[in-house]
C-alpha cells in the first residue's frame, strides 16, 4: 500500500510538473500582464493596437483577454489568428475562444463576395437568353456557418514539423434562382435551389525558428507557425443534372504564417489567398494578401517579477 501511495504521488507530481512546464513554455510566448500593449501596422499603413486587459469569466471558464484599437467595425476584417478577444493557455494548448467571431467574420466575408457574384451571374444569365424574350432572373442567397468553439493556435509545448488540426468550419450556401418569363415549362419549376456544402479544415505546423526584423526591433528565435486551410465542397441542386460532379477538393485555399517572439508574442503576420478557379470563371478577384508587423510595444512586468 505504501508503495502504491508513493507511485500515485509521483504520478500526480509528474503530471503537475508537466502542466507547469507547458504553461511556462506558453507564457514565454504569451505575456499577458494588463496594460501591456502591441502596435501593428498592416499592408495599407493602418495601425492596430492590442491591449492586455484583466481576465474574464465566461460560463464558468476563465480566459485571458485582449482589447483592440480601433474597434472592429466590419466583421469581414476580423482575423482570428491575431485578433482573439479571449484565449486560454493550458497544459496542452494555447486556444483562442473565437467561435462567434469566426462565424460572424466568415459569413460577412461570404456575403460581400456573393453580392459581387450575383451581379455577374445575373449578367451572364441574361446574355445567354435571346433578346426578344422578356426573361428575368431573381437571385437570392443565404449563408450558414458552424465553427468549433476554439482555434487551437499552438500546442504546449510544440514539436517542429508536427501537424495539428487548428479548427474545422462548416459552411452552407443556399442560392435560389427564380426564373420569370420563360416561354416553356422549366423542369422542376421556375424556382431552382442550389446548395453548396463546404468544410474548411485548417492545419497548423511549427516549421522552425527565425530572426525577424521589424520597426519595433530585431527578434531572435521566433517560432514560425504556418496554417494551411483546405476546403472540400459538394454542390446539390434541386433538379438533377446529368453527370453532376460529386465532391470537389480545393487544396491550400489560404496560407497564413505567424512569427512568435519569446517574451513578446506575435511580431509578424502574413495571410495569402490561393487563386480559386471558380472565382476566376465568375470574374471575381482574389482577396488581397494581408500583413501585420509590430512597430512598437511595451510588456509590463508582473507583480511577482517586481518582487
Amino acid at each position: 500500500m505504501k508503495n502504491f501511495r508513493f507511485i500515485l504521488a509521483t504520478l500526480l507530481l509528474f503530471g503537475f510538473s508537466t502542466t507547469l512546464m507547458g504553461n511556462e513554455w506558453a507564457n514565454y510566448y504569451f505575456p499577458d500582464v494588463p496594460d501591456s500593449y502591441w502596435v501593428y501596422e498592416d499592408q495599407n499603413g493602418d495601425e492596430l493596437t492590442r491591449y492586455a486587459i484583466e481576465p474574464e469569466e465566461i460560463d464558468g471558464e476563465f480566459y485571458r483577454a485582449f482589447s483592440y484599437d480601433p474597434a472592429l467595425e466590419d466583421w469581414a476584417d476580423f482575423e482570428h489568428y491575431v485578433q482573439p478577444y479571449f484565449y486560454q493557455v493550458g497544459a496542452d494548448w494555447v486556444a483562442f475562444f473565437v467561435v462567434s467571431e469566426i462565424e460572424n467574420a466568415l459569413k460577412a466575408a461570404m456575403m460581400k463576395q456573393m453580392e459581387e457574384a450575383i451581379v455577374l451571374m445575373r449578367q451572364a444569365l441574361m446574355e445567354q437568353m435571346p433578346p426578344e424574350l422578356n426573361i428575368t432572373f431573381d437571385l437570392d442567397y443565404d449563408v450558414e456557418v458552424d465553427s468549433q468553439d476554439y482555434f487551437y493556435f499552438l500546442p504546449t509545448p510544440a514539436t517542429f514539423g508536427e501537424e495539428w488540426t487548428a479548427i474545422e468550419i462548416n459552411v452552407v450556401l443556399t442560392m435560389t434562382i427564380d426564373i420569370r418569363g420563360m416561354p416553356i415549362e422549366v423542369p422542376g419549376g421556375s424556382t431552382q435551389t442550389v446548395k453548396t456544402y463546404t468544410t474548411l479544415v485548417e492545419s497548423g505546423t511549427v516549421t522552425g525558428t527565425e530572426t525577424v526584423e521589424t520597426e519595433a526591433g530585431t527578434f531572435e528565435d521566433c517560432l514560425v507557425i504556418e496554417y494551411r486551410t483546405d476546403a472540400s465542397t459538394e454542390t446539390v441542386m434541386s433538379v438533377e443534372v446529368p453527370q453532376q460532379p460529386g465532391p470537389q477538393d480545393q487544396q491550400d485555399v489560404t496560407l497564413t504564417t505567424i512569427w512568435l517572439a519569446p517574451n513578446v508574442g506575435i511580431v509578424k503576420f502574413e495571410h495569402q489567398h490561393e487563386a480559386s478557379p471558380e472565382n476566376e470563371e465568375l470574374g471575381l478577384e482574389t482577396p488581397e494578401d494581408k500583413t501585420l508587423e509590430l512597430i512598437r510595444y511595451e510588456i509590463k512586468s508582473s507583480s511577482s517579477e517586481d518582487e
